[in-house]
């Protein structure tokens, strides 16, 4: 982590200081309830002013503190403070300056959907040739990408960071910040849309890494024609998309799909049989732009293969869990969307077992204007190896309409009521059931596994 002066950093952030300019400043902070001993504590102003805390975050260990000129908080007498125009602006400065220093390798990876996966399984395969640092938890924003930088060690020879989004001209902010040499985009989907209008919109700002890429980067992408259409022409870095197809960069030329891991080969390396211990036929096409970037930095594809065999499941991801009565639920109620929603039913309908397949699906949010219609379209991704579907929410009454005239009618059950539909779920199960549970995590979806695993383990 950063570990400089308080002049230094003045310096960089083009700040003026008062109080000790040669006290020294360990990692940073801006949560009072997170500090450290050490830290240098960057209040923001918000809805709340973080100014106001500034105290409390020397009391609890902080030994410096940014200062925005126009905060109307009282300043503390005393203690040593760096005064700045922007205490948000002095934090991506910082970080950018820092990122110098170290000079790593930088990888920057966006995208609708599997950005956390894909980062996890990239750093895996990296650590087996590098020092690493990498994003933790949803550290993922104009606040966490710095963050993230500003806690890397001296040491780290490749960074990678995930970069997320809900609005246009927010990723440019972090890419611009990370000046990545690898940009990778894992997948264009729905997400976002009530503030993005379109697909093709999301396009363009996931599009927004490349602004910072170095002009000897690359930019390693699905073949979505929405990306290929806005990539016609010469651009100033080079360009790899991977995908089903042969006229990509890298391809599948085998997938098995197991009930708890993927198995799979590629065109790029015939002779060597990946293992990732994660559910999911579409975590094959997030592991071919791990694989591309890894061969980007000079990885052996027997490294490679040790990366990807053990990358960990993200809780709440795709994530087997013993529950009542002997069922198996799939959690993945971290987030959802339609391009995701569809991926996970094809994955577990494609499970080879002889149990009753059940799924359990809640609504897709931040869809705008087109969320009806998508709720609706889900509906033609279940087949014949669903035998049961409880939906939950607003929305997914589209969803439930249409899933009627595919499957029937008394297959499919609606809810409005959270407990309810817990209580009609207990009441189906007769065991040995395969549960699958998809939807945003503001729907809540995880209190209702909660509910079935608690049973079983007090059992």
């Amino acid at each position: 982590m950063i570990k400089e002066t308080l002049e230094t950093i003045a310096q960089w952030v083009n700040g003026t200081i008062e109080g000790d300019q040669a006290t020294e400043v360990k990692g940073i902070s801006f949560d009072t309830r997170k500090i450290s001993r050490g830290n240098l504590f960057i209040p923001f102003v918000g809805e709340r002013d973080g100014h106001a805390f500034v105290v409390d975050a020397y009391q609890k260990g902080a030994v410096a503190a940014l200062w925005q000129v126009d905060s109307e908080a009282n300043k503390p007498e005393g203690l040593p403070i760096i005064l700045v125009e922007d205490t948000l602006v002095a934090l991506q400065t910082l970080a950018s300056v820092y990122l110098q220093q170290v000079n790593p390798k930088v990888i920057g990876i966006t995208g609708s959907n599997g950005k956390t996966t894909t980062k996890d399984m990239l750093a895996n395969v990296l650590a087996t040739t590098y020092r690493v640092h990498k994003t933790q938890g949803n550290y993922n924003n104009h606040i966490g990408v710095p963050f993230t930088i500003l806690n890397m060690p001296y040491t780290t020879e490749v960074l990678v960071l995930e970069m997320g989004m809900n609005h246009a001209g927010e990723i440019a902010v972090l890419t611009k910040i990370a000046q990545p040499d690898i940009a990778i985009i894992t997948n264009i989907g729905e997400a976002h849309l009530e503030f993005l209008k379109s697909r093709g919109g999301i396009a363009d700002a996931k599009l927004e890494i490349a602004e910072g890429l170095t002009a000897e980067g690359v930019l390693i992408y699905p073949d979505d024609p929405l990306l290929t259409e806005r990539l016609m022409g010469n651009t100033p870095f080079e360009r790899q998309h991977f995908g089903v197809s042969e006229n990509n960069a890298i391809y599948p030329t085998a997938i098995t799909a197991l009930m708890t891991a993927t198995e799979f080969k590629t065109s790029l390396t015939a002779n060597t049989e990946f293992h990732v211990p994660i559910v999911g036929v579409h975590n094959v096409y997030n592991a071919l732009a791990v694989i591309l970037a890894a061969r980007r930095l000079d990885v052996a594809a027997d490294e490679i293969k040790a990366g990807l065999a053990i990358v960990d499941r993200t809780a709440d991801r795709l994530e087997w869990i013993d529950g009542t009565k002997g069922i198996k639920i799939l959690s993945d109620v971290y987030n959802s969307s339609p391009t995701a929603l569809k991926a996970v039913l094809e994955t577990f309908a494609q499970i080879q077992s002889d149990r009753r397949k059940v799924v359990v699906v809640a609504d897709m949010l931040e869809l705008g204007a087109q969320a009806p219609m998508l709720h609706a379209g889900i509906a033609d991704s279940l087949t014949p190896a669903i035998d049961e579907v409880f939906a939950y929410g607003p929305y997914m009454s589209y969803f439930s309409e249409a899933a009627k005239s595919l499957l029937s009618p008394e297959k499919v059950h609606y809810f409005t009521d959270l407990t309810k539909l817990t209580a009609a779920l207990q009441d189906s199960l007769v065991g040995d059931e395969l549960l699958l549970f998809k939807g945003s995590n503001s729907m809540k979806l995880n209190q209702v596994v909660a509910k079935l695993t608690d049973e079983a383990s007090s059992n």
